[in-house]
């Protein structure tokens, strides 16, 4: 058997291991949960613990349905969810048995705002989301509500360092995760002091940057042991899986689109220049493929509104079957529309205080006119961030599509028309994150020469083409759902309990 990559995705909803061989290969996969709580409106919690349970299940898993993989695999690495904020005393050991995930919204900002304007610290760092979300203004949270916890913190660390940590006993990040701290300068490929002082926070909070092919370290012996792969084993730096999905869905030359399309939704676009623009905020991370950035404009809301719409009006139904009844609709939904922003809008849709709505309705509206309209505006929104980004980034290049949204004939061919652009469905498609890690383990093991190799694992399955007439046919409807955005975006917004913040 060939050198293997075991490669994790650290997400939001549980640890995906994947295992490859050196052609781009899949040969096994699996997938192991862990939960998140909610202690408090705005504030999402997990416990690294949990991460690194599922860490062992899933490679264990993984070894059993592949045997030789306890001998063959000869590099590891890793994709983690962002803006984590682990914190770590001066004996590498966690301060608490929690730490926040990227959607927990507790951070503070008054502090670095005051010295420094927020549009200002944006074109920095290119840090898009809400600012609360960063590290960097956690930070000051800690601070402010558990003195005595932050006076043993000496590191704040991402969530795929720690595991690295856990399996090499030594600390470090990757530029992609360092880019989300809030303190990185995307200009001069390092953190930024004048924020970092702003905060009041040392430098050696955050760990020094590396490239994601870089090696950590090697696979210690407990952590052999508790995995049952060999020890000395090689683990890379890994990246951001913002990064790694780009990397995974062919995100490796200047201006590659794609669209993940899952319970949030996005479109990316790899270049060599952070795309940014003060109006919109696209959000910017620095690419796992050194001299390239990863920039995209998203919609929070996609999967989870059409799992809301079916809970109400089809509870149990699978999610496939509920969103197929949008065939039985006309384009234009008889008139219906649905913002998606259950979850709060990005800038380019009002902002995290802007909430979703139905306009339209009439008594002969139909369930079917419902799913529509859902399926619909999360088109729409979605298509007014990929206009934006070609216009922004100058990309022309087809769109690749990936994720649980894309597997419905009904909703891409919804997709391809209101979008105007050919869609492309590939052999990758849930693997993307975990494909950029193993990409980043081959290169860092020197089995790969570079990040092109990745390419090869994707094979065309098909081609959405947008229909001739589609133009016309959802341009009432476009005008509909952008006079029903402008108005809900004009209404006086709903403040989250954490964005309320003291100094």
């Amino acid at each position: 058997m060939t050198a293997l990559a075991l490669a994790f995705d650290l997400g939001t909803g549980g640890c995906k291991a994947s295992l490859w061989d050196e052609h781009a290969h899949m040969l096994a996969e699996t997938v192991s949960e862990y939960a998140t709580t909610h202690p408090a409106p705005g504030r999402n919690e997990q416990r690294p613990e949990d991460w690194w349970r599922a860490i062992v299940a899933s490679t264990r898993e993984i070894i059993e349905r592949v045997p030789d993989a306890a001998t063959a695999v000869a590099g590891i690495a890793l994709s983690g969810q962002s803006l984590g904020a682990v914190q770590l005393d001066g004996a590498l050991e966690l301060v608490r048995p929690t730490t926040p995930i990227w959607s927990d919204a507790r951070g503070r900002t008054a502090r670095v705002f005051t010295a420094l304007p927020e549009p200002e610290w944006y074109r920095r760092t290119g840090n898009g989301f809400g600012a609360a979300l960063y590290p960097v203004f956690k930070a000051a949270a800690f601070a402010a509500e558990e003195p005595g916890a932050w006076s043993r913190t000496r590191h704040l660390v991402g969530s795929k360092d720690w595991i690295n940590l856990r399996l090499t006993g030594r600390l470090m990040t990757d530029h992609s995760m360092a880019s989300g701290s809030g303190a990185y300068s995307l200009e001069h490929g390092g953190y930024d002091d004048e924020i970092l002082d702003a905060a009041d926070l040392p430098r050696t909070l955050f760990p020094e940057p590396v490239e994601s092919a870089h090696a950590v370290g090697a696979l210690t012996r407990d952590a052999s042991d508790a995995l049952g792969l060999r020890a000395g084993i090689p683990v890379f730096a890994g990246a951001v899986d913002n990064a790694a999905m780009a990397l995974g869905s062919r995100g490796t030359a200047e201006g590659r689109l794609y669209a993940a399309l899952g319970s949030s939704s996005w479109m990316t676009v790899t270049s060599a220049r952070p795309v940014l623009d003060e109006h919109s905020r696209p959000y910017v991370f620095r690419h796992a493929i050194p001299g390239l950035h990863v920039s995209a404009l998203s919609t929070f809301s996609s999967g989870t509104t059409i799992g809301w719409l079916r809970d109400l009006l089809a509870p149990g139904e699978p999610i496939g079957t509920f969103v197929e009844r949008a065939a039985a609709s006309a384009p234009g939904a008889g008139g219906a529309v649905m913002l998606p922003t259950l979850a709060g809008g990005t800038p380019l849709e009002g902002g995290s205080g802007v909430r979703g709505g139905l306009a339209g309705l009439e008594l002969g509206t139909t369930s079917a006119d419902l799913v529509r309209a859902c399926l619909e505006g999360i088109a729409f929104a979605l298509d007014r961030s990929l206009r934006l980004m070609r216009e922004l980034s100058g990309s022309d290049d087809e769109l690749l599509i990936s994720g649980g949204g894309s597997r419905s004939p009904v909703w891409n061919r919804i997709y391809a028309d209101i979008l105007q652009t050919t869609l492309v469905r590939t052999s990758v498609d849930q693997q993307a994150a975990t494909l950029g890690a193993a990409a980043i383990a081959f290169v860092g093991m020197g089995a790969w020469s570079d990040f092109r190799r990745t390419d090869h694992a994707h094979t065309v399955i098909e081609r959405v083409v947008p229909a001739e007439d589609a133009g016309p046919a959802y341009d009432a409807a476009r005008l509909r759902f952008d006079a029903a955005s402008a108005a809900f975006a004009a209404l006086p917004t709903q403040t989250p309990s954490h964005t309320l913040e003291s100094s």
